[in-house]
């Protein structure tokens, strides 16, 4: 059965990482870089260079009652029966838990991420093969430079200012496919402002230069 993919807010919950190894820090990294509460237990933790801040370290092995209030958990002990432990125990107390070591087990696999800005594209092999996820993350960065994050930047501005003023504009899903096959993004990857702001006109009339939508180009072309 095909899984069901979805972002999901994270800021202030507390997710709970058992196991702190390579695959438990990765964990860490991703859940403190969406503004989650995290809790790390392990009874042997790395030094502390390489943990993050902001972070709630136990040094100690799990005990039960140790997921308590957790939103996710992550079974990353490399013990494949104390994950499966972790695992019941997590859903008994109403957590997602995702098992790095035996995906299927879990509730939820974790896809490879590629940011560019608020951009954000996912691979998924739904935990199969994470080395062939990883690839075409790899891949698909060429084909989507740093620039695509102003892009959005500068569609987002554009609909924004649109749904604020209904009726006031030409914006719609053609005036967007007209801006992404003319030359917006190769303007923008250039950092060509004035022609930037002279198809915006031609697209979407007066009112939408860089300046009114308040976007400011990188100071270097990316």
């Amino acid at each position: 059965m095909a899984d069901y993919p979805l972002h999901i807010e994270l800021a202030d919950r507390l997710c709970v990482v058992v196991g702190g190894g390579p695959v438990g820090r990765r964990k860490v990294a991703g859940l403190l870089a969406a503004g989650a509460r995290v809790r790390l237990i392990d009874p042997q933790p790395p030094a502390p260079d390489l943990l993050p801040n902001r972070m709630e370290l136990v040094t100690r092995a799990y005990r039960a009652g140790d997921l308590q209030g957790a939103f996710l958990v992550f079974a990353a002990t490399g013990d494949a029966e104390l994950d499966r432990a972790i695992a019941s125990e997590s859903r008994r107390q109403g957590a997602l838990v995702n098992l790095p070591g035996e995906p299927a087990a879990g509730d939820f696999t974790l896809p490879a991420v590629l940011r560019r800005g608020d951009l954000t594209v996912t691979v998924s092999t739904a935990g199969r093969s994470p080395a062939l996820a990883a690839l075409l993350k790899e891949q698909l960065s060429e084909w989507l430079p740093c620039h695509w994050a102003t892009v959005l930047q500068i569609l987002a501005a554009v609909r924004d200012k649109h749904l604020a003023e209904p009726g006031r504009s030409h914006y719609n899903r053609q005036a967007v496919d007209r801006l992404l096959k003319t030359e917006l993004v190769e303007l923008v990857a250039a950092g060509k402002a004035e022609a930037i702001d002279r198809l915006l006109k031609q697209t979407l009339g007066n009112g939408y230069s860089l300046r009114e939508l308040a976007i400011e180009l990188p100071s270097k072309p990316l």
